[in-house]
């Protein structure tokens, strides 16, 4: 690769290819490691399921920080949001549903809308993010993750992310950014760089000064390891130079949870809008009726392979559907064999040899449902109507508390203790979750939400 600019030219040679996707995976597995044995024994003995963490497929970085906060019983924070550039999909719904878990267990979370890498993106006016920050915040707030609990901020107004990420940026030196984002994605993207060092400081707000956790983690999808990989290098270096850290205390974690297929048997992707299942009113907004139409029309239409491993992964990572199947994988993720597959998709280097692992667990795994008696693709059709029903219904529950929450002021006079609106009911969480709303931002989630509460399909 040669670059030239007006006073040099540059001749680029990679060395070492770093990663199964470059910056971004495109498969399933990215770089990090399994999970340690430890990590899912503290996860099984918290209230709720997990199920990536059932089925023994949850990817991480700097375990043992995180084993040892959570087995002490320490405060911690995780950072975990979204770019408000598209609808919520399953993926999507995983992830959110993941936070979920861990707020009902006395985890703090912060949610970043990336609302500075949007404005960054020339495809996103700034009507286009705010209608999706809006949107996605609902299905999150559908998904269990109580918002009210939550340190919900847009990236503009946290200035303390700000401050954390030119602390850190201190030790950033260019063969570390062209090392984990790769040449041609800072020479195609520059811009892209500000928005890695500021999700740096993002992983790291749990633990500001003004918040107090002990420790943080990013909860995400494989393809975001480049940016914990930034952290870890950025911090490890930070807490070594003796600097004002801001009361940082440790190195953060990665905590990493599988992708969902779409119905093309890749990775589900809002920027591939025929082959995701979106839960929301998706990227053409429609309402629930079309949604439901639309949605079992993409499973009809879809080639039957990869429908059987986009089915495959509803069904083991996603609640609704799991509640619906007899074939116990977690009883499974314990046998020798599925072991054996896993570990040769933990081992596979190159994206050629990570889907024949993965296609070869996905048969091991299909050909087990059909000798039981399961049909994937059925459960997934038959449900999908009532699935969506149900988290249309949350959505409008937290729609109206939004609503609510603006309108909602002061009595005044005699009554100080006002009555406040009422929470949905699926948002009950440990007062431990709760991060302390005195410091927060102006902009609350809820004036997100009702800034773009016209444009809403409800």
């Amino acid at each position: 690769m040669d670059v030239e600019t007006g006073r040099y030219r540059i001749n680029i040679e990679e060395i070492a290819k770093g990663g199964p996707g470059g910056y971004e995976s495109t498969y399933l597995v990215s770089e990090g490691e399994p999970a340690a044995e430890e990590l899912y024994t503290i996860i099984a003995g918290l209230e709720g399921t997990l199920l990536p963490a059932q089925n023994r497929i949850i990817r991480q970085r700097n375990n043992h920080l995180l084993t040892d906060a959570l087995k002490e019983g320490k405060p911690v924070g995780i950072a975990s949001g979204f770019k408000p550039s598209g609808a919520f999909h399953f993926g999507h719904k995983l992830t959110s549903t993941a936070a979920s878990f861990f707020q009902k267990n006395g985890v703090q979370i912060f949610m970043p809308v990336a609302d500075i890498e949007c404005a960054m993106d020339p495809k996103l006016s700034s009507d286009q993010y705010q209608y999706w920050a809006a949107d996605n915040l609902l299905d999150w707030g559908a998904s269990g993750v109580n918002l009210d609990a939550a340190h919900v901020y847009l990236q503009s107004e946290e200035f303390r992310v700000s401050t954390l990420a030119y602390v850190v940026a201190r030790s950033l030196n260019f063969k570390l950014a062209v090392d984990i984002y790769g040449a041609k994605k800072l020479i195609d993207d520059f811009p892209f760089l500000f928005a890695g060092v500021t999700q740096v400081g993002d992983i790291l707000l749990p633990q500001h000064q003004d918040f107090g956790n002990d420790h943080s983690f990013m909860l995400s999808g494989q393809d975001q390891d480049g940016h914990m990989k930034m952290t870890i290098a950025l911090v490890e270096s930070m807490l070594d130079s003796k600097t004002n850290t801001l009361a940082t205390l440790t190195v953060p974690s990665g905590f990493y949870i599988p992708h969902i297929r779409g119905t093309d048997g890749n990775k589900a992707s809002s920027s591939n809008p025929e082959h995701a299942l979106f839960l929301g009113s998706g990227p053409i907004v429609e309402d629930l009726t079309d949604r439901i139409r639309s949605t079992t029309k993409k499973l009809d239409e879809a080639d039957k392979d990869n429908l059987e491993r986009c089915s495959l992964d509803v069904i083991r990572y996603i609640d609704f559907f799991n509640l619906r199947v007899k074939v116990s994988f977690q009883g499974l993720s314990s046998e020798s064999i599925y072991q054996e597959f896993q570990r040769n998709l933990d081992l596979a280097k190159t994206k050629e040899e990570q889907e024949k692992a993965q296609h070869e667990l996905d048969d091991f795994l299909i050909r087990h449902c059909k000798n039981q008696g399961q049909d994937n693709v059925s459960i997934v059709r038959d449900s999908l109507p009532e699935a969506l029903m149900e988290h249309h219904r949350r959505r409008q529950a937290v729609l109206n508390y939004a609503k609510e929450r603006v309108s909602s002021r002061p009595a005044g006079g005699w009554d100080l203790d006002y009555q406040k609106p009422i929470q949905p009911e699926f948002w009950q969480v440990p007062d431990k979750s709760v991060v302390d709303e005195s410091k927060r931002n102006t902009t609350q989630w809820f004036h997100i939400i009702n800034r773009a509460s016209h444009q809403i399909i409800s």
